[in-house]
């Protein structure tokens, strides 16, 4: 008879990213089932894998799904400055001048605004944005075929032919 341990987890609690998310990262030490409805809860059933212990399969699905939850908020509340960064980006590669941002109708998180960046993180992203392009044009000031560390050599040529 094979011992597996089972749990059930809301949907809503927990979050569906989250609770696949922690299902994947078991999957080094036990096989996964899921069971249920996506939308409401699943159940999680774990089967060890040789060499593990039945006994911390439960824990480390707790452990591993507290660090997912975690990770996905960072993620979602991260989003509007990563779109942001990601469309200056790609501006900046088609040869665009970045575009001014929009003017905000309130704080991130009021109605109307949400998704709208603060002052600071506007001047953070614009700040890095500055950085980047003092490297971009340090990097094309070089010549084209510049080793300062010599790292296109060959073996041979750095520490000499055997003989």
């Amino acid at each position: 008879m094979i011992k597996t341990v089972s749990t059930t987890l809301s949907v809503k609690e927990h979050g569906l990213e989250a609770i696949l998310g922690a299902a994947y990262l078991m999957t080094d030490r036990a096989w996964v089932r899921l069971d249920g409805d996506r939308a409401k809860s699943l159940t999680v059933t774990l089967t060890p894998k040789p060499k593990t212990d039945l006994k911390t399969l439960k824990a480390a699905l707790e452990a591993e799904l507290a660090v997912q939850k975690v990770r996905w908020a960072i993620a979602k509340a991260n989003a509007p400055v990563l779109e942001h960064v990601a469309r200056q980006a790609v501006l900046f590669a088609n040869g665009m001048a970045p575009a001014a941002p929009a003017p905000s109708s309130g704080p991130p998180g009021a109605t109307g605004g949400g998704d709208a960046l603060t002052a600071a993180q506007q001047a953070e992203i614009d700040r890095l944005i500055a950085e980047v392009e003092v490297e971009i044009k340090e990097l094309k000031s070089k010549p084209a075929g510049a080793d300062p560390d010599n790292v296109k050599a060959t073996w041979e040529e750095t520490h000499g032919e055997k003989k």
